[in-house]
């Protein structure tokens, strides 16, 4: 094969010669510029990633096939350094399904659990899911995430669990994770799927909580007793109570009247420097000036109830006018021996 050489263009073609001096004419179509595009280097592909950064990105849950095509390095250099990575993604899966777990059904906290996987696939099966698939990976900020894809009533689902491998610890990531983990009778269906409703309308809830129903213009206040007015007493009862304190007091006010008539007219007929004998009280009876019970009435027991016996007061001094005491007032009793 003899290698030539370009000498120049000239109408569209490249002019090139070889060593024995003879020229050559090559066109310049869309051909020859295809080929030379695929020639020249992509521009990532001027530095190759280190070991480092593609296991990185194998381990951030990429494939060779998606770290070659965001860097432009080829997948073979890629596969290279693939493996060690892989097998670590692996054997963090086999630790998480290897976690002992302990369901409602074992109540003996000292005797080993189901492992996590079996769980799981315990409630696969109870849903009738297939095509189970388990990966992992590890984010940005160290986590490791567990996921579980598999299909169920036709439906692919996704359930992401947080693992970490020092503690063995687990927690659901997502509401499909949530389901698996609970305990119990696995739901029907993950995911609840939607039906169609019909465009006319429905037949108004009672049940439900009306607001205007207490409209206070609406309200009826005749429907509820008042309280205050069924214990209040009536206007009837009122009045004769009423009348029957005014004219006791009334009888009280005339009582005392007459006993301070009585003991001026007395202090006025002795004569001074002769010592008074004593001064007499007229007792007025308080029958005349009590009013008459009604016979129709009800007896409470207040009009005939006894009076209380009042002790005598202390004997007033001679040639001074003794004040009647507050019993006298009130119940209008005193003793004769006052004199």
């Amino acid at each position: 094969m003899q290698d030539l050489r370009v000498i120049g263009v000239e109408n569209g073609a490249l002019l090139v010669a070889s060593d024995d001096g003879q020229r050559y004419r090559i066109p310049i179509d869309e051909v020859l510029q295809s080929k030379l595009r695929q020639s020249q280097p992509e521009p990532g592909a001027g530095r190759k990633l280190s070991p480092r950064e593609i296991q990185a990105h194998i381990r951030a849950g990429m494939s060779a096939q998606d770290v070659s095509s965001i860097t432009g390095v080829p997948i073979d250099y890629i596969q290279r350094f693939e493996g060690p990575v892989l097998a670590e993604r692996e054997f963090v899966v086999e630790t998480a399904l290897g976690v002992r777990v302990h369901t409602a059904l074992e109540t003996d906290p000292l005797v080993q659990g189901a492992t996590f996987g079996s769980a799981i696939r315990e409630r696969l099966h109870g849903l009738g899911a297939i095509n189970e698939r388990w990966a992992s990976w590890k984010e940005q900020g160290g986590g490791w995430v567990v996921k579980l894809s598999f299909t169920a009533d036709q439906i692919d689902h996704d359930a992401r669990w947080s693992f970490e491998p020092r503690k063995l610890a687990l927690a659901p990531l997502n509401s499909e994770a949530t389901t698996l983990s609970q305990q119990g009778e696995a739901p029907g269906g993950l995911i609840p799927r939607l039906r169609a409703v019909s465009a006319t309308g429905r037949e108004a809830d009672s049940s439900r909580f009306d607001s205007g129903a207490f409209d206070a213009s609406t309200f009826e206040r005749s429907d509820m007793p008042d309280a205050a007015n069924r214990f209040a007493p009536s206007d009837d009862e009122l009045g004769d109570d009423h009348n029957q304190t005014a004219d006791l007091l009334d009888a009280l006010r005339r009582r005392r009247g007459e006993r301070e008539a009585a003991s001026f007219i007395e202090d006025e007929s002795n004569e001074p420097g002769q010592p008074t004998a004593g001064i007499r009280i007229v007792d007025v009876p308080l029958i005349d000036y009590l009013p008459i019970a009604n016979d129709d009435a009800p007896d409470d027991g207040r009009a005939t109830s006894p009076q209380p016996h009042v002790a005598a007061p202390a004997k007033a001094r001679k040639g001074r006018t003794a004040m009647p005491s507050w019993d006298d007032i009130v119940f209008g009793a005193r003793p004769d021996d006052d004199l």
